[in-house]
């Protein structure tokens, strides 16, 4: 089975040592690679090679995992995964601290659902 890659080109910076500390500023070769970024796989494809993709996802990529020609989850860097969690819990500690600073009134759950019930009547 082939993989679907999406290629994403990195730079990569070298210079070359300077032998000697007073001579000029070394010049800087500054040249790109493909890396393949983003891969599409089956899942009974990643069952079977998970060791592979992983190591993908270790160098920064991610593996979309599909069924029936569809994508259903993602293995992503850790990273990306704990930015996204930070980014949730971000936005829902924003949406608690505009509720609270309007001066809300609370109401138990079970009168709640009371006024719910009676509503739906």
């Amino acid at each position: 089975m082939s993989y679907k890659t999406y290629n994403l080109y990195i730079g990569v910076m070298t210079t070359e040592p300077t032998p000697d500390p007073a001579a000029p500023t070394p010049t800087v070769d500054v040249s790109f690679r493909a890396m393949d970024f983003h891969i599409e796989v089956s899942v009974s494809h990643a069952r079977a090679h998970l060791p592979e993709l992983l190591d993908n996802v270790r160098d920064g990529g991610v593996v979309y995992l599909t069924r029936y020609g569809k994508r259903l989850a993602a293995l992503v860097p850790t990273d990306a995964a704990e930015y996204l969690d930070r980014l949730e819990d971000d936005y829902w500690s924003k949406r608690a601290d505009t509720v609270l600073s309007s001066n809300p009134t609370f109401v138990p759950l079970a009168q709640a659902v009371a006024g719910w019930e009676s509503q739906d009547s």
